[in-house]
């Protein structure tokens, strides 16, 4: 890939699609569409990422392997600015290997670094919770960029369900299930996920192709990818140079059949029951209180890039209560009681106590349900209307002498 990802322009705001091939799969092909989520926006968090390493505040969240070896030189990593223009701006830089190499550029947790990256995934993903379930673990996302034969580490299998969006490029996923499949003696090499020291398990020494008659394999270019649940072996390969986003939901196992929470409707909006807030607590086993809890949902289980950090777009908040809003984003906005007179409301990650009754419970439906209509704000919502402003929930409608 040799073109300045980040010029291109990204189309007008869309919720975005998942279509899967083989919904009740174990592995299923996909397509998706969301218009915001670019390779270039991608490349872009994987930059910040490696960045964040290279400073030191991060570990463990990045890898760069050239022709099979890791490259450990954070000078040669792609962490600066002028390298978040594309992988074409990283490789002019570096003169040690080229666009003719192997090579394989990861990051994990990179919605921490982006805004626009994890507002996107919550807003693509939550439609499909309904279907999928919500894992014990964390979620977050990963980044692949490279051309590669072989993901490195060889075959492997992790405690995660995964949906993977190509988001430019052509690439093969392989996979296996079970271990029957596997050839007597073959080493098996065990770690940890760096997150939650979860169990994984790599065939380093094993070639795929010797075993290729025993699994299947899914090809997809940009608009489709993948989907495998946890304890799937798989090994990736790439056919041109490629940019991929793997959403990675952990559910403690290597257990394909591994429990996942149901949602208590069809849809991740609104009132959360208390009894079902209580099972989501011990799924978890979250020590935190109900706000933390609420927080975690409206963030699918990821650690949220905060409203103002790295890939927000620029827009000042309200001072004042705005007059009217209408809403931005179809990310999920969950509330329940904090006690008489008192509302905890979170979304995109955060929560925060407002005064409840039955104005505040009108207006956040209505305000939440007719997404391009402008809602006047009534004074006992100021306060609310201003917060969802500042998480990008709602946008305030500007007054003639402003919008002038």
């Amino acid at each position: 890939m040799t073109e300045d990802l980040a010029s291109r322009s990204a189309p007008a705001r869309s919720p975005g699609t998942v279509a899967f091939a083989d919904p009740g799969g174990v592995t299923s092909a996909l397509t998706w569409s969301a218009p915001e989520l670019t390779a270039g926006l991608a490349w872009s968090a994987l930059t910040r990422t490696f960045a964040a390493e290279a400073a030191g505040l991060r570990a463990d969240q990045v890898k760069l392997h050239v022709n099979g070896e890791p490259v450990t030189d954070r000078d040669s990593w792609p962490a600066t600015d002028t390298d978040a223009a594309g992988p074409a701006s990283w490789l002019d830089r570096r003169h040690t290997f080229g666009p003719d190499d192997d090579r394989f550029v990861y990051a994990r947790a990179v919605q921490e670094h982006d805004r626009t990256l994890f507002r996107t995934v919550v807003e693509l993903l939550a439609p499909h919770l309904w279907r999928l379930g919500l894992p014990p673990g964390h979620v977050e996302v990963e980044v692949f960029h490279g051309a590669y034969r072989n993901t490195p580490g060889g075959i492997h299998r992790e405690g995660c369900t995964n949906l993977h969006l190509v988001l430019a490029g052509r690439k093969s996923m392989h996979f296996w299930r079970g271990t029957d499949w596997v050839p007597a003696g073959t080493a098996v090499r065990e770690d940890v996920e760096p997150e939650s020291e979860l169990p994984e398990e790599y065939l380093p020494d094993l070639d795929r192709r010797s075993v290729a008659e025993h699994g299947h394999a899914l090809t997809a270019t940009t608009g489709g990818g993948f989907f495998w649940r946890s304890g799937i072996w798989h090994v990736g390969e790439t056919h041109e140079p490629s940019v991929a986003l793997n959403i990675a939901s952990y559910t403690r196992t290597l257990d394909v059949g591994a429990k996942l929470l149901p949602l208590w409707g069809d849809r991740l909006h609104g009132e959360v029951p208390a009894d079902w807030l209580a099972d989501y607590r011990e799924h978890v086993r979250s020590a935190g209180d109900d706000a933390a809890l609420l927080a975690r949902l409206t963030a699918l289980g990821m650690r949220p890039a905060p409203p103002d950090g790295p890939g927000s777009v620029p827009r000042s908040v309200p001072r004042s209560v705005p007059r009217s809003v209408r809403r931005e984003s179809t990310a999920p906005v969950l509330w329940s009681p904090a006690g008489p007179g008192r509302l905890t409301v979170a979304a995109l990650g955060h929560a925060a106590d407002f005064t409840d009754g039955p104005v505040t419970r009108d207006w956040l439906e209505a305000a939440l349900t007719n997404r391009p209509a402008p809602h006047d704000v009534p004074q006992e919502c100021g306060r609310l209307a201003q917060w969802l402003c500042a998480q990008r929930i709602l946008e305030p409608m500007l007054e003639p002498m402003e919008a002038s």
